[in-house]
């Protein structure tokens, strides 16, 4: 916010591109050209004021309201298993109801999809009900596809620098899904608010340059897989010797 080259003010979420299952953003960080793909990947992606891969924020009276940049942070673990941190975000405005957000963010190796979790304070216990809505920045020509059922909202699109194309996606499950919308600048998922003002969703994208996923088809097969399984999640018992 204070950088007069981009004075940029926003929550979203960017995106950096890899094509190697090695952990290489800290070697990116370290070399200071992370713009320009030296065969591992790099950051192609222009997130700006969208809410770009799974930013969220609140739906009200037909617009989006967003938070500012994060004031404080946490890391809690640092990998290489799973890396989880906390963002702190000062109170803005959603229609006239000052709300506050703490947001913690996991991530595993190995996988296409964040998990977020927005744990929100608000300034009157006499406030209206809040829609959390979570936004995919929009771009020409992309393709979208919706499936209320299962809880998901997915698109494949051109990237910046021709570097390929790549698929988004935001996961609910169907238990958290409401509809979907859009503003000017993101295609946009209502999703249900839990209990202790809390929304919790998954959002992520991959890469056709990767090899892994190289089409629309076998992006949304996998968000639906994925989907299915935070539906159904593994359940581990464990018990003492006999």
């Amino acid at each position: 916010e204070t950088w007069k080259g981009e004075p940029l003010s926003s929550s979203t979420i960017d995106i950096w591109s890899k094509r190697t299952s090695r952990m290489v953003i800290s070697d990116w960080y370290m070399t200071e050209d992370y713009h320009v793909d030296h065969g591992d990947g790099a950051d192609f992606y222009s997130a700006g004021v969208s809410r770009g891969c799974g930013g969220n924020g609140f739906w009200a009276a037909d617009k989006l309201w967003v938070s500012k940049n994060f004031t404080h942070s946490r890391v809690l673990a640092s990998g290489p298993i799973r890396v989880l941190f906390e963002l702190d975000y000062d109170a803005f405005d959603v229609n006239g109801i000052s709300v506050s957000e703490t947001k913690r963010i996991s991530l595993d190796g190995g996988q296409n999809f964040d998990h977020f979790e927005s744990i929100y304070r608000v300034s009157s216990d006499k406030s209206p009900p809040l829609e959390p809505a979570i936004g995919l920045k929009k771009t020409g020509g992309e393709q979208l596809e919706v499936n209320e059922s299962k809880g998901w909202l997915a698109k494949w699109e051109l990237m910046e620098k021709k570097a390929g194309n790549q698929g988004l996606a935001i996961i609910t499950g169907p238990e958290g899904f409401v509809k979907k919308t859009e503003d000017a600048l993101n295609q946009i998922v209502i999703a249900k608010l839990g209990e202790g003002i809390t929304v919790s969703y998954w959002a992520g994208f991959c890469w056709d340059k990767a090899g892994d996923i190289t089409s629309f088809d076998a992006w949304k097969k996998h968000v639906d897989e994925f989907a299915r399984s935070t539906a159904e999640p593994i359940k581990v018992t464990v018990v003492g010797a006999q």
